[in-house]
């Protein structure tokens, strides 16, 4: 399992057993109107903040940071391609890159068998991974937009709750009291929504998105020393600071 999933559900147990050990009854926690509120007024808000494409890559990018594929072993890669271009030349790359699932460096590749100036190449690839790292910077600020908006939300739903206990006061100090605590629900639903789930699922696109940053700027570098055909240790020394240890 995936430690943010992991850290997740460790936050939100910890949450109970708190409550638990304080004596308060958990089925006063459990206030379904005021659940409701939360999500369907955090989801509302963050709908109406961004596109539907935008909201639709951030989903896939969470799905893809949480259940991540091995990262490319990009040294062994152009290691590969290095041996290939010195043995048959740069041209001989055209079958390798069709062969590439990854589109950043098939990309790469292909401007090195088009024949490509580097100027040309460092310009297109550089534009590529920037446009990139800004759609994967986007994803991580939904969740962040959601976790703004939560807290904000519950207080809200107090605010509605506590106007409700008002105009029932006749009810007697047991009924209003309970009115009051239950009107606090809603804050307390927006607050641990906002930093129990959407601050780090942010926080992880974050992580993941500089995860991706690293792997096209190892690319980015690796192509240009291919393709000025830099030798082996060279091309090594260009890519190395930039892979995931």
């Amino acid at each position: 399992m995936h430690p943010t999933i992991l850290g997740i559900i460790a936050a939100i147990l910890s949450v109970i057993v708190a409550i638990l050990i304080e004596g308060a009854s958990f089925r006063s926690f459990l206030h379904l109107p005021a659940f409701l509120l939360i999500v369907g007024g955090t989801l509302g808000a963050t709908i109406a903040s961004f596109s539907l494409s935008q909201l639709g890559r951030a989903i896939r990018d969470l799905r893809n940071s949480l259940f991540e594929k091995e990262p490319l072993d990009l040294q062994s890669i152009f290691f590969k391609f290095w041996e290939k271009a010195r043995k048959e030349g740069l041209l001989s790359l055209e079958e390798e890159a069709k062969r590439l699932q990854h589109p950043f460096l098939q990309k790469g590749i292909q401007l090195i068998v088009d024949g490509s100036d580097p100027r040309t190449i460092e310009e297109i690839l550089w534009e590529a991974h920037e446009e990139s790292e800004k759609k994967d910077l986007r994803s991580a600020k939904v969740f962040e937009t959601a976790a703004g908006f939560s807290p904000t939300i519950g207080i809200i739903g107090t605010v509605l709750g506590l106007v409700t206990v008002l105009e029932n006061l006749e009810g007697g100090t047991r009924v209003l009291g309970q009115g009051i605590a239950t009107a606090f629900i809603a804050t307390f639903y927006g607050i641990a929504f906002a930093n129990l789930i959407f601050l780090p699922l942010a926080y992880q696109l974050r992580s993941f998105s500089k995860k991706q940053s690293n792997e096209r700027q190892a690319i980015f570098r690796g192509v240009l020393a291919l393709q000025s055909g830099e030798n082996r240790r060279i091309l090594a020394e260009r890519i190395e600071p930039f892979l995931d240890k």
